[in-house]
């Protein structure tokens, strides 16, 4: 997450001006009848400001309980605090919030006194944190029903500071091709969700056993098995002869055939991140640029990493300079971050002490 420039922070913006004064609202007169936003709804409903709130909360209260922690630069509260605070099944997003940078966000708490902040170089640090302020307090009420469950959840949250992530949990998951959508809608299922295999498996097999087919050791087939399984749409030879019997591990490796592999990669801080195909490695290339050793850094998005951010960070702890590059092709969205010098060993250690990456999940050439 880029902090705040100079010039933003010494700002007078009007919107940190009313969401310090929101802030404060909550805190004093509120009619009573008035629930807060987050209260009362279930926090996969809440908004970017909810979770902002709450984790904002979760981290002071628990990895964050101890001053010695203090001070702390932004973007790590946001990134190794805040974010894996948030409650199963959210994503936290600043961008998407009303502030846009954990920096403003930040502020707003500066100016209702909830806590200090230090500026330096356009890098923003929280040096001191009032849990006894009526800002807490309001959040706690506000959030009551959440904390009351989350404690447990986000404990392991203290031993993240010192390195102790888990590694990305890598899930494969499948897609229905238009050959499967016969079986899929006559099972009741939407042909466009994601399935494990084990599920995708269980509706053909539910399927055959609906239409009284058989069972695994022999397998009769009909029309729609046929239609989904082993006909083609570019059309069928002369004299082409169907099976008219076959076992499970045929009707298993024509499903796999069938099926679109797609990839959801869970990384500590940053949540799920699902996309198209098998499983990616980040890539890391050494190379020389004109008279100067690089190194290139791509499949980033893959882990929900964003380019711009880590090269931004990056800059800061390694002191080097940094470049995002587009990906070539048509319609690529992806970057590639470009460091100056050869860090690889340097951008190892980052990745597995911020984010949980090891190793194995780094191809290095």
């Amino acid at each position: 997450v880029a902090p705040c420039s100079e010039s933003e922070w010494n700002k007078d913006n009007k919107e940190l001006q009313e969401s310090a004064t929101k802030d404060a609202a909550e805190t004093g007169d509120k009619p009573a009848e008035e629930k807060p936003s987050g209260g009362g709804k279930a926090a996969a409903d809440w908004t970017q400001d909810d979770l902002l709130d709450f984790t904002f909360l979760q981290a002071m209260k628990q990895s964050l309980a101890d001053d010695k922690a203090l001070p702390i630069e932004a973007s790590e509260l946001y990134e190794k605090h805040m974010k894996p605070a948030r409650p199963e099944g959210t994503t936290l997003d600043v961008k998407k919030s009303s502030h846009k940078q954990i920096g403003k966000f930040l502020n707003a708490m500066r100016k209702s006194k909830a806590i200090d902040v230090t500026e330096k170089k356009g890098v923003i640090h929280v040096s001191k944190v009032d849990r006894n302020h009526k800002v807490f307090a309001a959040l706690e009420t506000k959030f009551a029903d959440e904390i009351a469950v989350v404690p447990a959840a986000v404990a392991p949250a203290a031993p993240a500071a010192t390195g102790g992530l888990p590694p990305p949990k890598v899930t494969a998951l499948w897609k229905p091709s238009h050959y499967l959508e016969a079986i899929w809608k006559a099972m009741g299922k939407k042909k466009d969700d994601l399935f494990s295999w084990d599920e995708a498996r269980s509706i053909v097999f539910n399927y055959i056993e609906q239409e009284n087919l058989g069972k695994d050791g022999s397998i009769k087939m009909n029309e729609g098995l046929l239609e989904a399984l082993w006909k083609t749409a570019s059309g069928q030879k002369k004299d082409q002869k169907w099976p008219e019997e076959v076992d499970a591990e045929q009707v298993e490796e024509k499903l796999e055939d069938r099926l679109q592999r797609y990839t959801t990669i869970d990384v500590a801080g940053v949540g799920p991140t699902t996309r198209k195909g098998p499983p990616l490695n980040i890539a890391i290339s050494l190379s020389r640029k004109g008279a100067h050793n690089v190194t290139r850094i791509c499949n980033l998005e893959a882990y929900g990493l964003d380019p711009e951010a880590l090269g931004d960070e990056l800059k800061r702890k390694l002191n080097c300079t940094v470049y995002i590059e587009e990906m070539p092709g048509k319609n690529v969205k992806e970057k590639m971050l470009q460091l100056q010098g050869h860090v690889d060993q340097e951008l190892g250690q980052f990745l597995e002490q911020r984010y949980g990456i090891t190793k194995k999940f780094l191809e290095v050439k």
